[in-house]
């Protein structure tokens, strides 16, 4: 609460002074310019959003963050999701451990498993296992090889795929331009046995250019029996092959593997957060994605952009499934969960741009093709304490599911006036999918299949029309209104048919469909003061979601660890803000700047209500009581990151932030306390966070993180199956420090 009274007192002061400055107006603030590529027309504010128009896309209208990541703050070496997302109101973040090999992010209610509700990009490529099957990204890329983090809400489902959540498109560093050759090289260690090499090469030579790094990450995390080793190679290049035509390609390898310490009990919790119910459990995830790309620029005003990937990966686990409050003998055998993933897409996007009633417009039109296929098998494995993914008996699950996309898309920014637009859009999806094999309703102890096989072969195909419209208006300068709404879709996902967990899951899922709005106002004043502050509302129909047995009445008997079914339709609204204000360029003495310093002050807070307005449980006998006006699991109500920034010239600088997260339920029936920890009340923390970076030479700088300052004990989540089934407890205090040479 202190932290919401800090926001308060900060927006009222940040809000008068914006007020006392709105009349002071910069005759170059709005820029209209263009270049070979591209032409550009919007606020000259600082780089906190997404231009009207960006590279291949129209972003008009539309509520957007750049998350700039190079001369930021933050322990990024261990890929901290905190820090990385501190300016962007309202993410609700999963800490799976101390590893930071997954960022599990979500906004406005939403569910951050792996990031799941969002189309998850790197470059503007896949990332996810399967984006319409299985769209977890058990992939991040280093926080270290990114030059930002672009966020869209709601509204991008019609460029970028049905999801609710929006696009999440990490963003790679470029080659410099101007050198053949250039190198960025860190050695990270930590408190906890960590340990990160990043080093990166880079340059441009004639028509061709190229960057490439590798990252060598280990350590032993907080919690007993947890360590993980990682590795990242990426590797891209791009050449001119006439004036007017560029190809590319990049190649990205991952593999990590993780012991896990197992979920606990809500007294294990109580009585040492750092304990470990597991020894044997272990998990690892190889990524492979090769890409290829060409651009042609036709003129100034239209370009084209054809793309094609692939993703070859899997996920593995071996270990313990069952609850933390059964111990584990150390000789009986474990489960293993094999997923391969095999993905093909390829993607071209028409871009041009023209006049329209003498103001500067544009249109995007795409198609797209996707194909995707899971082999899932599960079954008993070792009675040992190692890695190992053998099968020791006859399989109890085995699939195979095949997805196929085929999508159009166009979206139009049409100004009618030198200060207002609209941004109509329209997509249209065909998705198929197969889904063959076999799987055991029953395993005994041993995960051995019980009482016969149920076959699967079953085949579905819709057709999933999408629209939306937004509007922006600017009627000076340094601020804009914008507004926007548009149908999402989720399908009904493989993986959430056949689930990793304890929970048991419904037969008949069916596909969630609804549609989300934004409003707001965002802007600048000089270099002193921006902000973005706006609502949304967002209707989500047939939500996919957990009951407890509590909610299952008669049914309690059939699924005594809950079941995953559509639980209902969620409304979801409230209000997101960001203000940042430089104290010291407030004073309006350039010079201060140059002997003291610089001071920012930012606060990103975030309320959002997200309850149960209707049920959809038609496949229980006998529901023993309705979700409706249940809040919405996951979703707090409120988030609110705030923090200080101090810099003195290019040599040194300290960011300060805390973060405040309410409480929230892990599932739909709200369950208050269960003993095993697998459902119940995640309650409210907060957290400090400090770092700092010194320059020591031109070429040479350090680095220092703590994060969880005050060593607070605190989770985010309650886990039905992996990583452990219960608490998953967050981390606590760890420090790092580092040397960063870029040459």
């Amino acid at each position: 609460m202190r932290l919401i009274l800090s926001f308060a007192l900060l927006f009222s002061a940040a809000v008068a002074f914006a007020q006392s400055g709105s009349a002071t107006s910069s005759s170059d603030s709005l820029k209209s310019f263009h270049t070979p590529e591209v032409e550009v027309t919007g606020i000259r504010a600082p780089k906190r959003t997404l231009r009207d128009i960006e590279g291949m896309g129209i972003f008009s209208s539309k509520k957007t963050e750049v998350i700039q990541m190079q001369g930021s703050n933050g322990n990024f070496s261990l890929n901290n999701t905190r820090q990385a997302f501190v300016r962007v109101p309202g993410v609700f973040i999963w800490e799976q451990d101390g590893s930071g090999v997954q960022a599990g992010v979500a906004v406005r209610g939403l569910s951050p498993n792996r990031s799941w509700e969002f189309n998850t990009r790197k470059d503007g490529y896949d990332i996810s296992a399967d984006i319409f099957g299985y769209p977890e990204a058990y992939y991040t890329p280093p926080f270290e090889s990114l030059e930002r983090i672009e966020l869209v809400r709601g509204s991008a489902s019609l460029q970028f795929g049905p999801q609710f959540g929006g696009l999440l498109n990490y963003v790679t560093k470029s080659a410099p331009r101007d050198r053949s050759f250039s190198l960025e090289s860190s050695q990270v260690v930590g408190s906890t046995g960590f340990y990160s090499t990043y080093t990166a090469l880079g340059g441009t030579i004639g028509d061709f250019s190229y960057y490439t790094y590798f990252n060598l990450r280990t350590g032993t995390p907080w919690r007993e029996n947890n360590r993980f080793t990682q590795g990242t190679f990426y590797a891209r290049g791009n050449y001119r092959v006439s004036e007017s035509g560029t190809l590319g390609f990049s190649m990205t390898y991952m593999n990590y593997l993780l012991q896990q310490p197992g979920g606990l009990t809500e007294a294990q919790y109580q009585a040492d957060a750092r304990q470990a119910t597991r020894s044997r459990d272990w998990f690892s995830t190889p990524w492979a994605i090769p890409t290829l790309s060409y651009e042609h620029t036709f003129s100034e005003q239209t370009r084209l952009n054809v793309r094609a990937f692939a993703l070859f990966a899997q996920r593995n686990s071996v270990g313990l499934t069952t609850t933390p409050n059964i111990v584990d003998s150390l000789i009986n055998p474990r489960r293993v969960d094999q997923d391969i993933f095999t993905n093909f897409g390829t993607e071209a996007r028409l871009l041009h741009q023209f006049d329209f009633l003498g103001n500067p417009s544009a249109i995007v039109t795409g198609i797209r093709y996707y194909r995707g296929n899971t082999e899932r098998d599960r079954g008993r494995g070792s009675d040992g304490d190692s890695y190992d993914m053998t099968f020791r008996s006859e399989r109890s699950l085995d699939l195979n599911f095949t997805v196929q996309n085929v999508a159009a898309f166009a979206e139009l920014k049409l100004a009618l006036s030198p200060i207002f637009s609209l941004t109509p859009g329209a997509r249209l999806d065909y998705i198929s999918t197969v889904g063959t094999g076999q799987f055991s309703r029953s395993t005994n102890s041993l995960f051995e299949p019980t009482g016969g096989f149920i076959s699967v072969n079953k085949t579905t195909s819709e057709v999933v029309p999408l629209l939306g419209l937004g509007a922006t208006l600017r009627p000076i300068d340094e601020a804009e209104i914008y507004a926007n709404i548009a149908q999402a879709y989720r399908p009904a996902l493989f993986s959430d048919q056949f689930q990793n967990s304890l929970v048991d899951v419904d037969e008949n899922l069916r596909a969630s469909s609804g549609w989300s709005s934004d409003i707001g106002v965002r802007g600048f004043v000089g270099n002193v003061f921006t902000y973005d502050i706006g609502a949304f509302f967002m209707i989500y129909g047939d939500r996919v979601g957990t009951l407890s047995c509590a909610q299952l009445g008669a049914d309690s008997t059939r699924f005594p660890n809950g079941l995953r079914t559509n639980v209902g339709t969620s409304r979801h609204f409230g209000v997101e803000a960001f203000v940042e204000l430089d104290v010291i360029a407030a004073l309006g003495e350039p010079s201060l700047m140059q002997t003291v310093g610089s001071l920012d002050l930012f606060t990103a807070v975030s309320y959002v209500n997200a309850t149960y307005i209707s049920d959809c449980r038609a496949s229980l006998s006998n529901p023993a009581g309705s979700v409706q006006g249940n809040r919405v699991e996951f979703a707090p109500e409120w988030i609110v990151r705030a923090g200080l920034t101090y810099r003195f010239r290019s040599t040194f600088s300290v960011t300060l932030q805390g973060s405040y997260v309410g409480k929230s339920f892990s599932d739909a029936s709200n369950t208050i306390f269960q003993a095993n920890g697998v459902q119940g009340v995640i309650p409210e923390y907060t957290i400090f966070d400090l770092s700092a970076s010194w320059r020591l030479f031109s070429f040479a700088t350090v680095e220092a993180n703590i994060n969880n300052l005050l060593d607070r004990r605190y989770f985010t989540r309650r886990a039905g199956g992996y990583p452990g089934p219960g608490i998953i407890p967050g981390e606590g205090r760890v420090a790092t420090l580092g040397v960063r040479f870029i040459l």
